[in-house]
């Protein structure tokens, strides 16, 4: 087992606690694992060419999630091919 610490700004340790109070996470690891796994389906959805949205249901309106690790991870991925 490797241990990882991190030294975060108290206002975004505020935050990641929000999260886990706002989604019922009881740990620390716990909201690591759950943002490590998100964050593999994205990078793997922009390797293959998709696009990572959030949709509204109601209207089809969708918004295009742009981070630029996800983007880093699209174009090595069309350098590759």
């Amino acid at each position: 087992m490797i241990r990882i610490q991190l030294d975060l700004p108290e206002e975004q340790v505020k935050e990641l606690d929000e999260l886990m109070r706002e989604t019922n996470i009881a740990t620390r690891k716990e909201l690591f694992n759950n943002a490590l796994t998100l964050f593999q389906w994205a990078v793997k959805a922009k390797r293959t060419g998709r696009i990572v949205a959030s949709l509204d249901e109601e209207s089809g309106s969708a918004k295009e999630l742009v981070m630029p690790a996800l983007e880093n991870a699209a174009t090595k991925a069309t350098t590759q091919r």
